[in-house]
């Protein structure tokens, strides 16, 4: 587990919106390529969503700089 004391609460706070909006956003893009799947650009917008929900959630678990 990662060991935040270093960060005022507010800051967590601020680092997991960020990590939600990213997540959701991509959802959002992924629902959008989805239904537009039978052409190119809807599975390269599928994918381009898909690595933002990936991103997003990786970025959940990552330390943030200030405490390392």
């Amino acid at each position: 587990m990662v060991d935040l004391q270093f960060l005022r609460q507010s800051e967590v706070y601020t680092l997991m919106t960020v990590s939600w909006i990213v997540t959701g956003l991509g959802i959002i893009v992924s629902l959008l390529g989805y239904y537009l799947t039978p052409s190119a650009w809807g599975y390269g917008i599928l994918g381009f969503g898909l690595a933002h929900v990936v991103l997003g959630i990786l970025d959940m678990f990552r330390a943030p700089a200030r405490s390392r």
